[in-house]
């Protein structure tokens, strides 16, 4: 009865709550697709990968960083994997994907594994959907791209001039060329990343290990391999016991693991971890062909 009652005192209130929820939905079911296939506007990495497979079901995937991204040469490869590396992705992105239905993948996920790949501190793009909280309106988290297509819609209509489509063309960031030894090591030197404490990773191996459970119900081939770092850089053993914790992981779930950690020499490497995308990515491309075909 009180209920009743508290709904009676506060129905208009409660019709516009309905009405702003039924807005924020049809704004989300429309919008999306147009920013995604539109050209005009800035698209963070998943949205690249789903602007250029629109497909519902991903059959095979391949995961990862900005590693991956220069790795692995999705237009060169045989073996069908989708390239959804992201940067600054890690496996808890993956998972958020996976648990919240935003990407479906069909018989056979691959996720390219490194140390940051595992970090759990590590940067993260604020625009990636799964960061969306469930209780947040569509409208606001894409508040900022919202106002840039009402603000060019408003000028289009007044000058009678289409709207520029600066951004149809763009991809995900590739490296050329390589980096001097002595640029090389100053990166290394300055690079915040190079002793952390086991304890950092701990949330991205739960990550890893809620991937494993979830795709051995659901009949999915899960498989990892661990990426090449270039060889001229000595392994950091803190480093070392985050590819000691990710190996025993995999192995106690039953991952099969591939080490190509130093499968590449240097002249394939951009820098410390990415390939440069005219050679080392054919190279890795080439190498893991097979066993991702297998």
């Amino acid at each position: 009865m009180k209920f009743l009652q508290f709904c009676k005192r506060n129905s208009f209130l409660l019709l516009l709550l309905v009405a702003v929820i039924v807005l924020d939905t049809v704004v989300a079911a429309l919008f999306q697709p147009y920013l995604i296939q539109s050209g005009r506007f800035v698209l963070n990495d998943y949205e690249l990968t789903r602007r250029d497979h629109p497909e519902e079901v991903w059959d095979k995937v391949f995961f990862g960083n900005s590693v991956v991204i220069s790795a692995y040469r999705e237009d060169v490869s045989e073996s069908g994997y989708v390239n959804l590396g992201l940067d600054y992705g890690v496996v808890e992105d993956l998972w958020e994907m996976v648990d919240k239905g935003i990407i479906t993948v069909g018989s056979d996920l691959v996720v390219g594994l490194s140390d940051l790949t595992l970090y759990d501190d590590f940067e993260t793009n604020p625009t990636y959907p799964w960061h969306k909280a469930f209780y947040e309106p569509y409208c606001y988290f894409q508040r900022d791209r919202l106002r840039i297509f009402l603000e060019e819609g408003a000028k289009s209509l007044l000058t009678r001039q289409a709207p520029a489509v600066l951004y149809a063309d763009r991809q995900k960031s590739h490296y050329t060329g390589s980096l001097s030894q002595e640029a090389l090591e100053e990166k290394v030197a300055k690079s915040p990343y190079s002793h952390l404490p086991i304890e950092d990773f701990q949330e991205n191996l739960s990550a890893l290990s809620k991937l494993a459970d979830y795709c051995q119900r659901n009949g999915i081939r899960l498989r990892a391999v661990w990426m090449p770092l270039n060889p001229t850089l000595e392994v950091s053993t803190e480093t070392r016991a985050v590819y000691d914790q990710a190996k025993a992981l995999c192995e106690e779930k039953g991952v099969e693991f591939l080490d190509m950690e130093s499968a590449l020499d240097a002249s394939c490497f951009y820098d410390i971890g990415h390939l440069n995308y005219e050679y080392g990515a054919y190279c890795f491309t080439e190498a893991i062909d097979p066993w991702l075909l297998s």
